[in-house]
């Protein structure tokens, strides 16, 4: 039997952490945090393989926790869906440009929500093959 995927939820609102809980409980291995620094700390230990990550936050927001975790070598693949109320066009671009894989406006609609995780570590899965790959083709042409 393959080991549930490890899922991350960041959010300050308990509210929107219980629906998370109750649509990924069963299928993933779930933690929580409430805060940016949380969130960091959590993933760190965790290792998670995907990090639903809302915005607005006490302390750091959900762009600097985005950023932050792009730029540890060891959570690289972690794939991270932002999930807030900001749901400009100008708002999801900065969420994009943070890191983000995938962005999910608030209220979210449960199945839309396991679809994207579900898509976001297929995606995961294939870079994961597909890396060792590239790292060949690239030392070839280094060779050249």
């Amino acid at each position: 039997m393959q080991a549930k995927k490890r899922v991350l939820a960041v959010d300050d609102n308990e509210f929107n952490q219980e629906i998370v809980k109750e649509a990924l409980d069963d299928e993933y291995n779930l933690k929580t945090a409430t805060t940016g620094e949380e969130a960091l700390e959590v993933a760190v230990d965790f290792r998670p393989d995907i990090i639903l990550l809302d915005i607005m936050m006490p302390g750091i927001d959900g762009y600097e926790v985005c950023q932050q975790i792009r730029a540890n070598p060891a959570l690289r693949h972690t794939r991270i869906i932002i999930i807030s109320a900001k749901a400009m066009t100008s708002e999801r671009i900065v969420g994009y440009e943070a890191g983000a894989n995938a962005y999910i406006a608030k209220p979210f609609d449960e199945d839309e929500l396991l679809t994207k995780i579900r898509k976001e570590l297929c995606l995961a899965d294939l870079e994961e093959v597909e890396e060792p790959i590239k790292a060949i083709i690239n030392g070839r042409e280094a060779d050249s």
